[in-house]
């Protein structure tokens, strides 16, 4: 078996909520999918889909981060259930910890965890999004 690239899927309760977050941080959006109301909303480069529920699929390097407020292999319910528990995460890796900062700030954004200066060669900061799910976003330090 080969893998030919890895994503992770976000059942997120408030889709404007999480999807205004998530555009702070500038990733690559990638495909979009919704009723036409708010596919007209969405930038007229990337591919779109008609759909009952929205969903937006962010590039993250070779990695691929959707969101969604529906999925047809899911109960409804599922999105409205709160993260009880940090136990998985999502790790971002990013050029600068730095200009993460500097977006957090001028975004009113939380921070989690401040930055700090891992033995292994990385400095690395966390934030949760809306739902509370956890982003550990790292930055590999020059040895």
């Amino acid at each position: 078996m080969k893998v030919n690239k890895f994503g992770i899927h976000i059942k997120v309760s408030n889709f404007d909520k999480s999807y205004k977050f998530y555009k702070k941080f500038n990733f690559k959006e990638l495909f979009a999918y919704g009723p036409k109301s708010f596919i007209n909303k969405i930038d007229k480069k990337i591919p779109t889909a008609k759909e009952k529920y929205r969903g937006l699929v962010f590039e993250l390097g070779s990695s691929l981060f959707e969101l969604a407020e529906g999925h047809i292999a899911v109960k409804p319910s599922v999105f409205k259930e709160d993260i009880k528990s940090s136990k998985i995460s999502a790790m971002i890796h990013i050029d600068k910890i730095d200009n993460l900062i500097k977006i957090c700030s001028r975004e009113n954004i939380k921070i989690s965890v401040p930055e700090r200066i891992f033995p292994w060669g990385t400095k690395e900061l966390v934030i949760k999004d809306p739902d509370g799910f956890v982003l550990v976003f790292i930055e590999k330090l020059s040895n």
